[in-house]
């Protein structure tokens, strides 16, 4: 599942088969409308072409300028419409070269920008521009020369994922060829969209548009709706240009022959056929898993093969664990616990060795473990929390010197959470969130602290989601290399995406579903008698690179659906998108982890798959530690 690879695999039965994917929109029905576009590979430039129509290079003089309206000397013959953005200006003294008294042109000062609300055939009004100058009959306008932003919207209906990035990707370089329109993508519509519990038809229809508008301030929306007429892929397009809510364009056709031969790109040769057989590209990891090359059983040396190897086996299941590379000697640490003891490990050469060993039940049981070097000198400290329910939260902070443990910190009241903001690979910055007797969490509020002299001195209040839980998070640039968003699985099970406190994304399915339980006693209160309150805590997303572009993609569990399924998050052309594969393993996936070597291509990723011996309750058992092996 995860490794960027030429000839390399990853987590063959942790990943090895597709099954439906998951997505941002609300539930969009099927459209039983039949084709109304043509059927060839023309679709696409007829429908750029529309989008330049819309905007035309038009310029003309202000008429008249009364009762808060200017009429405009150009109408639907020069391609005036209602909504399109021109810029009102008045021109100056003429600008002369020095020496020859050449006329070069005239100074310029720009009036404002405005919107035309009403079109004739020869002329059009729009209000004045907001501001103080006082517009008169004679000066100028024209459109406006800047890019002409466009939000666009894929909405998924029943059209596999891959070839909506295919479709979508087309038509983002098609529009960006042009030199006319900037395209950024609609995520944040989609999240509104199921919200509102709107489907696509809806938003086709016009439902919710003006909101979302004004909402994203997204003056031009072309949502593309992908779904399957007479047994074909088919695009229904409608473009939006506020303030209407009708659209500009509506068009609708079979998704080209030249994108779907782009989005499958034919059987992979390994056996028989000719001697030399043609050879396809090789894909990443990533793209094999979402397309859905790998196969459940097969286990051969072949390209598509994904050979991993047992390193541990535990007579306990592990129920929090954390891997990372030790900053000053670069050997990979694997730290878990099954809730009393914590062990701590070094990876060497595809084994783990044993490095040491510390009890912490005394004042609780552990739920949560993370690696960090929070004093900068290169060696980790062990960021835990646990839980008692008639003492209620604290945690600890365990350093390690030649081997040996100490606890730096014993007692903590609030939990603690160890982020890697910068997006260095290794975690340096501490928060806490404050312990909640009546409800375990405080939703919406973290606090940065530091690490001085065995003491944490706080430094400054985080701005994090009202939904934000220090369990179940992870910081990834799967929005792009330079920056830094928060993954966070949220109270309804639901994977969240935000970005300075602003929620980007959100899943339509749900993920995670922990197996490690907290009671709060009597944290309901009633006339007859207290009752408690039951907390899950949830496994933390793994941020990794599965296709070696720098950007990461996001990998959590989905026990919460059944054991063994897993979601594999990713930022494509069409926006946030989320997978979910099967892996076939027998156990529940409680934990995963990953590392990359300095000089590796690709990254190594370790899973924790325990077998219950009760899974009804899920106590006791005994757990595997699985780990991607490279081919040679």
């Amino acid at each position: 599942m995860l490794m960027r690879s030429r000839r390399y695999a990853f987590l063959p039965v942790l990943l090895l088969a597709l099954l439906a994917a998951g997505s941002a929109t609300a539930q969009q029905p099927q459209t039983s409308q039949a084709p109304v576009g043509p059927t060839t590979s023309a679709p696409m430039t007829a429908l750029v072409d529309q989008l330049i129509d819309l905007f035309p290079k038009m310029e003309g003089e202000v008429l008249e300028a009364r009762d808060g309206a200017l009429t405009l000397g150009a109408g639907v013959r020069a391609g005036a419409r209602v909504g399109l953005e021109v810029e009102i200006y008045r021109q100056g003294r003429e600008i002369r070269h020095p020496k020859t008294g050449e006329v070069l042109g005239r100074a310029e000062d720009s009036l404002g920008f405005t919107r035309i609300t009403q079109v004739q055939e020869a002329f059009s009004t729009a209000p004045p521009p907001p501001g103080t100058a006082t517009i008169k009959p004679g000066d100028l306008f024209r459109v406006s020369s800047n890019k002409v932003n466009i939000v666009l919207l894929p909405l998924l209906g029943s059209v596999k994922e891959t070839l909506v990035e295919t479709a979508t990707q087309e038509l983002v370089e098609r529009l960006a060829a042009t030199g006319r329109f900037k395209v950024t993508m609609g995520d944040a519509i989609n999240v509104f969209l199921a919200q509102q519990r709107l489907s696509a038809v809806d938003f086709l229809a016009g439902k919710g548009v003006r909101e979302a508008a004004e909402r994203f301030k997204a003056d031009n929306i072309l949502a593309v709706l992908f779904t399957r007429t007479q047994g074909k892929p088919f695009m229904d397009v409608r473009f939006f240009s506020a303030p209407s809510t009708s659209p500009a364009v509506t068009t609708s056709f079979f998704v080209p022959p030249s994108t779907l031969r782009a989005a499958n790109p034919g059987p992979r040769f390994s056996q028989g056929g000719p001697a030399n057989p043609p050879q396809a590209k090789p894909r990443s990891l990533l793209s094999r898993l979402l397309g859905g090359d790998l196969e459940a059983g097969s286990y051969s040396s072949g390209e598509n093969s994904m050979p991993l190897r047992e390193v541990a086996k535990f007579k306990f299941p592990v129920l929090a664990m954390d891997i990372a590379i030790a900053p000053k000697d670069k050997i990979p640490r694997m730290v878990v616990s099954d809730g009393d003891q914590i062990y701590m490990y070094r990876i060497v050469d595809q084994r783990v060795e044993p490095e040491w060993t510390k009890s912490m039940r005394s004042l609780g049981r552990v739920f949560s473990l993370q690696l960090a070097d929070l004093d900068g000198d290169g060696l980790f400290e062990v960021i835990g929390n646990r839980y008692v329910p008639k003492l209620g939260l604290n945690s600890f902070i365990i350093s390690a010197k030649d081997g040996k443990p100490s606890v730096a910190i014993e007692y903590v009241p609030d939990f603690l959470f160890a982020v890697d903001v910068k997006g260095e690979g290794i975690k340096q910055t501490l928060w806490t969130q404050r312990y909640n007797q009546e409800n375990f969490f405080t939703p919406g509020q973290a606090t940065q602290v530091v690490l001085k002299d065995d003491k944490l001195v706080t430094e400054k209040e985080v701005r994090v989601p009202s939904s934000f839980r220090p369990m179940g998070a992870a910081f990834s640039n799967i929005m792009g290399k330079d920056t830094r968003a928060l993954a966070l699985i949220d109270e309804f099970n639901r994977l969240q995406l935000v970005n300075e406190g602003e929620e980007l994304w959100r899943s339509s399915t749900q993920v995670g579903g922990g197996f490690m339980t907290v009671e709060l006693y009597g944290a309901i209160h009633s006339s007859m008698m207290d009752r408690s309150k039951f907390y899950k805590i949830e496994p933390t997303p793994l941020a990794v690179d599965l296709d070696g572009d720098g950007i990461d993609e996001l990998v959590v569990p989905q026990s919460i659906i059944r054991d063994g399924l897993l979601a594999v998050v990713f930022k494509g052309p069409a926006g946030f998108r989320l997978q979910s594969i099967t892996s076939g393993f027998e156990g529940a996936i409680t934990c995963l982890g990953a590392y990359r070597a300095e000089d590796a291509p690709q990254p190594t990723i370790i899973a924790a798959v325990v077998r219950w011996d009760n899974s009804l309750i899920k106590v006791g058992g005994e757990t595997q530690i699985i780990m991607t092996i490279p081919q040679e």
